[in-house]
């Protein structure tokens, strides 16, 4: 039996768990490598290598602009040349894809690895993959500025002409006009009015119009911050709430039958893709601090890995619910490694946070320091102990499951790791 155990436990007995510098590298490089793969069209990035069991050999939009964001801060931090050619080699890709006919336009999820379309059955449209595709771009835009390389920004990323022929402009011009629309969550399982995708348009407008201000296209930015402060003030209306915080969808249209908790992860998520950007909500709003509350003291109570090994910080899931286990969709769902990561990213945020308005003491600044430092270890000791994170693990045993070398997952560890340790 304890042969048998060993068996079953390799990456929690044997390996020793690597440091969080170790885990940058390894993460860095595994991201790199999803976007660079010999036969997915470049500037495309795979979702993960895995292509059964499951088949996350697509791009999604909103995957993608996330990792690129997290490659354009590790660039800014880095200077590193290799990764502002996969920056200008991903944006040509999506000036590309901007044009192709799809089903929902640029709310089409996911893209086969030829660069086409995907043509099934899928629950579109997905509203966020615009909005945070124009946040990287509008931050990269501002890094060429700081180049000198103005010229690039206006012949490549925003044009201020309609109709709109430049990347920025075209899913500015697309989330000013459609944010009223009911859309699929991140998760791709419910449609109507989510506070992720919200928030991620309110930014993607806020930031726009300040770029079409800087580049004298006037008129625009007037519209985009007009329509930014209309999302804001539906944020304010429909999603505080005093059980949960913060609800995670309104409106619904097309809803789960057995989601009715109104907890999930996706704000906290929300909150971290539209930082530093969003003032809408501060980090110590006690909206926030009760949703962070319920959705930490939820999954510690469903999950019972989350009992082990006590030094450890919190295994967060997507939502209670959840029936997907990397696998299948008929059985308890599993803490994930993007989730798990985000809860210390949100500690380290709240810290800087607190700091800024001179609030920080010497108790919560060692507090909230050694809660970022948890959720890292918990990451880290449910990898494979040589650099590969993949989905999720599993909520008994610990051990990895889903898609393997989640792309998502790497580049929230490189996310955490720079806002928490590398960029002050």
């Amino acid at each position: 039996m304890k042969f048998l155990f060993l068996l079953l436990l390799p990456s929690l007995v044997h390996a020793v768990i690597p440091s969080k510098d170790e885990q940058f590298l390894d993460s860095l490089s595994m991201v790199i490598s999803n976007a660079t793969r010999a036969d997915v069209k470049p500037g495309m990035v795979v979702a993960s290598p895995s292509k059964e069991a499951p088949n996350y050999y697509y791009d999604w939009v909103r995957d993608t602009a996330l990792t690129m964001r997290s490659l354009i801060d590790y660039y800014q931090l880095s200077n590193d040349q290799k990764i502002k050619n996969m920056i200008f080699t991903w944006i040509d890709a999506e000036a590309y894809r901007q044009n192709l006919p799809t089903y929902s336009g640029l709310g089409e999820p996911k893209y086969n690895i030829d660069g086409s379309g995907f043509t099934g059955p899928w629950g579109r449209p997905q509203n966020d993959g615009p909005a945070l595709r124009a946040i990287a771009m509008i931050k990269f835009a501002r890094i060429m500025f700081s180049e000198g390389n103005q010229d690039y920004v206006l012949k490549k990323l925003y044009h201020g002409v309609l109709p709109a022929d430049s990347v920025i402009k075209k899913d500015l011009e697309y989330v000013a006009h459609h944010w009223e629309e009911h859309s699929f969550d991140l998760w791709e399982e419910e449609k109507g009015m989510h506070f992720y995708t919200l928030l991620s348009q309110h930014v993607a407008l806020q930031e726009g119009a300040k770029l079409a201000d800087e580049l004298k296209d006037s008129n625009a930015a007037d519209f985009y911050r007009q329509e930014s402060e209309r999302i804001a003030l539906k944020l304010k209306a429909e999603f505080t709430d005093e059980r949960v915080g913060i609800l995670v969808t309104s409106q619904k249209s097309a809803p789960l039958g057995y989601k009715n908790s109104g907890i999930d992860v996706a704000p906290l998520l929300a909150l971290l893709h539209a930082s530093p950007y969003q003032k809408l909500f501060s980090l110590k709003d006690s909206y926030i601090l009760k949703y962070v509350d319920v959705l930490t003291n939820t999954f510690t109570g469903i999950y019972p890995v989350n009992k082990k090994y006590v030094d450890l910080g919190v295994g967060i899931g997507r939502y209670p619910e959840d029936r997907y286990d990397g696998y299948q969709t008929s059985a308890l769902g599993n803490p994930w490694f993007l989730s798990t990561l985000a809860l210390g990213e949100y500690f380290c945020l709240l810290k800087d946070e607190l700091a800024k308005n001179g609030e920080l003491t010497k108790v919560l600044a060692k507090d909230l320091s050694e809660l970022t430092e948890k959720q890292f270890k918990r990451a880290l000791f449910h990898s494979d102990r040589k650099g590969h994170i993949s989905e999720q693990f599993n909520h008994e045993t610990g051990i990895m499951q889903g898609a393997v070398d989640l792309t998502w997952s790497h580049n929230s560890f490189m996310t955490a790791m720079m806002r928490c340790h590398l960029i002050k």
